[in-house]
């Protein structure tokens, strides 16, 4: 592995930024989600989960990142904070107000689990902080990437992959072979780790897409996307 590591050294801001804008990517993705919401009118029917844990997730990221001193992620980190914030802020929006509680307190249990890791980090010994912080948000980022399983059972018996979003996961596929080969450069096992249980998570998602393929578009179907 050092000497895979020493290989790509020199390619380490190129790797870091295309993995980030792969990143970014993904995170994008969730443009779909809220233009359905506006179709729709109404956030009724959709979960705030992507969108609030997404906030909690990448102000941890965010935090490991200025520990890790790793510039490629401290950038990615803020950019997926901020696109998160402005779903988070679109979901509210059109939220009803008799159902906004629901959405306060999943925002008010993110916070608190933020807010402890956060403040776990400064009452930790600094020569352990690192790694266990860093271990804390391995697990939480791999909640969020397997967050598409969720609908697992909605597949198998539908016998159909249609409700899975293909580009978020091939976006997320990409960007954790990116940022393995970064964790490989910076000799940061976490990230490693990380990053080949996530590609292990995306591939399960990508095999529901050949064992499971959604059904092609019919004549009717075709017209009314084209409409």
């Amino acid at each position: 592995m050092d000497s895979l590591a020493r290989a790509l050294l020199p390619y380490r801001d190129v790797i870091g930024n295309v993995a980030g804008i792969l990143t970014i990517a993904q995170f994008l993705s969730g443009c779909f989600t809220c233009n359905k919401i506006r179709h729709k009118g109404s956030s009724e029917g959709f979960s705030p989960l992507q969108f609030v844990f997404g906030c909690g997730l990448t102000v941890l990221q965010l935090k490991y990142s200025q520990m890790l001193r790793a510039a490629a992620l401290i950038r990615t980190s803020s950019y997926a904070l901020a696109i998160c914030l402005v779903y988070s802020g679109w979901f509210l929006f059109y939220t009803p107000s008799s159902k906004r509680s629901d959405f306060w307190k999943l925002v008010m249990q993110t916070i608190l689990l933020v807010g402890g890791a956060l403040l776990y980090t400064g009452f930790e010994d600094p020569v352990l902080v690192k790694d266990r912080f860093g271990l804390l948000v391995t697990i939480l980022t791999l909640c969020y990437i397997g967050l598409p399983l969720l609908k697992l059972g909605e597949v198998i018996r539908n016998k159909s992959s249609e409700g899975l979003p293909l580009p978020v996961i091939l976006a997320s596929t990409g960007a954790s072979i990116l940022w393995l080969l970064y964790g490989i450069i910076l000799h940061n096992y976490f990230i490693i780790v990380q990053k080949v249980i996530a590609l292990g998570l995306c591939a399960a998602q990508l095999s529901l897409f050949v064992i499971y393929p959604a059904p092609a578009a019919g004549p009717k179907q075709q017209k009314r996307k084209d409409e």
